[in-house]
């Protein structure tokens, strides 16, 4: 289960650069309330705002009784974004990313496991896809709760409620002049603070020297994720397998395939699924043998995974939602020609 864990934890981090929460702008929908329009209005600029700006800060990653400081770099010049993130606790590490490829970069006399994911996933660090901003509507009740201050900028804070016991809610600090999310904290099923995370400085830029961008350690390259030659990046695609009976609001968002890595019987296949907000990956590959396989739930944190094996498969859904949630997911995943004949 060690490997699980470790994908969580280093993806959240990557994630949290790759979609502090989307792209692009939906329309208001008609019927809402002027209170529900002024949470949407904040939401759409959320979810635009992470692919506008030019910045540099730190940001803290609290998770349980870990805590991660980290240099954020972001960059946008047309339709290039790159991104460069540097952990400045620990052991030197540092993540570069180009649009959707991932690079980590450990010192040479360590190594990444890397059994699986994004993604994270920060990816699932609240991940919000703006065109499914109705739907999120549908599974959460989103208010405005006054302003405040982060990294010396002011803020619009959002109060973010599920509507059923199958996810999480969040609080948001929104920078006020650009939408940027500044602060987000992961309320638990008992509405306690779980995860946290949180700008402590911030510096918007026009332009970002090259050298930024850069990395600055020295040693192994682990690519986390690439697009399959012909497909899209962030194509769902075909998938071969999918989930028959998923919770209320929750549709696949994402598929990738890794190939094949040490130790490793045949590629693994990724399936994300999301409800606009919160999401689960899952990890589905050749089981080596029974005794290694992952049967039942475990959890670390507000982190809750789930596994199983189907066909000669281990099958293991993985995100930060109740046990519920996740347990639901991986034991509906089907090959897709089987599910079609029931």
């Amino acid at each position: 289960m060690k490997p699980v864990w470790e994908i969580a934890r280093m993806a959240r981090v990557a994630l949290i650069g790759i979609s502090l929460l989307g792209s692009g702008v939906a329309s208001v929908a008609a019927g809402q309330t002027d209170t529900e329009k002024d949470a949407r209005i904040w939401l759409e600029r959320m979810s635009s705002a992470v692919h506008t700006y030019n910045y540099d800060g730190i940001f803290i990653y609290l998770h349980g009784s870990e805590i991660q400081t980290v240099r954020i770099i972001h960059s946008v010049a047309g339709e290039q974004e790159r991104e460069r993130m540097v952990l400045l606790n620990g052991v030197p590490r540092e993540v570069v990313r180009s649009n959707d490829k991932i690079t980590y970069i450990v010192p040479k006399n360590r190594s990444l496991v890397l059994e699986r994911r994004r993604n994270h996933p920060k990816s699932g660090f609240a991940l919000l896809t703006p065109q499914r901003i109705d739907k999120l509507l549908g599974c959460y009740e989103v208010s405005l709760r006054g302003g405040d201050r982060v990294a010396g900028r002011d803020t619009q804070r959002l109060l973010i409620e599920p509507k059923d016991e199958l996810r999480y809610g969040y609080r948001l600090w929104l920078d006020k002049e650009t939408g940027l999310l500044l602060k987000s904290v992961l309320l638990t099923s008992a509405r306690r603070p779980s995860e946290q995370f949180m700008f402590t400085s911030l510096r918007f830029l026009d332009s970002v020297p090259p050298a930024l961008l850069e990395p600055e350690v020295s040693g192994k390259e682990f690519v986390f994720y690439q697009s399959r030659p012909g497909e899209a990046d962030g194509e769902v695609g075909v998938p071969s397998w999918l989930a028959t009976e998923l919770p209320f609001g929750f549709e696949l968002s994402a598929r990738r395939r890794y190939s094949r890595g040490s130790g490793r019987e045949g590629p693994m296949e990724q399936l994300v699924y999301s409800d606009g907000l919160s999401s689960v990956s899952v990890f589905i590959e050749p089981l080596k043998s029974e005794r290694a396989a992952l049967n039942g739930g475990s959890s670390l944190g507000a982190v809750n995974a789930y596994g199983t094996v189907r066909d000669g498969y281990q099958i293991i859904a993985l995100g930060e939602v109740p046990a519920a949630t996740v347990q639901q997911i991986a034991t509906s995943i089907q090959r897709a020609g089987k599910a079609a004949d029931d």
